[in-house]
């Protein structure tokens, strides 16, 4: 029995210790209070992520031939739904891209075209932060 409770309490005092570093982690990330474009371009594609966004290289993909980009990008941080949508709705016109799409759920979905470009931007929300995933295409 005493063996139990000492494995128990070591269990306990694993757990705590490891919600108290999470807990720091993400005090120091928060979300900014205005979000801040950073242009990005790839081919004939210029579009604008939240500046404390950064891409996740091992998780994208980038296809480019005469000229041709196609492309899945994953960029990681912090920001609620609501900002990215309103970000993304003042700064993608900037660009001359127009929205041709908004679908909200627990994954929430924004999509711009330009001529036969088409940019579809999937949002969702986690606990260590935001997610977006945005598809280069045509149209």
């Amino acid at each position: 029995m005493k063996k139990i409770f000492l494995y128990l309490s070591f269990v306990a005092a694993t757990f705590m210790f490891i919600s108290c570093n999470v807990n720091t982690q993400n005090a120091f990330s928060q979300e900014p209070k205005v979000l801040q474009p950073f242009t990005v371009k790839y081919g004939d594609y210029v579009f604008p992520v939240p500046s404390n966004f950064s891409l996740k290289q091992d998780l994208s993909m980038i296809y480019e031939n005469k000229g041709l980009v196609r492309a899945y990008l994953v960029y990681v941080g912090k920001a609620s739904t609501s900002k990215l949508l309103y970000f993304f709705d003042k700064y993608m016109p900037k660009n001359g891209w127009k929205k041709e799409l908004f679908v909200a759920g627990e994954e929430t979905t924004v999509a711009y075209s330009r001529d036969r470009q088409l940019i579809v931007i999937k949002i969702k929300q986690g606990l260590g932060g935001t997610v977006l995933r945005i598809l280069l295409t045509a149209k």
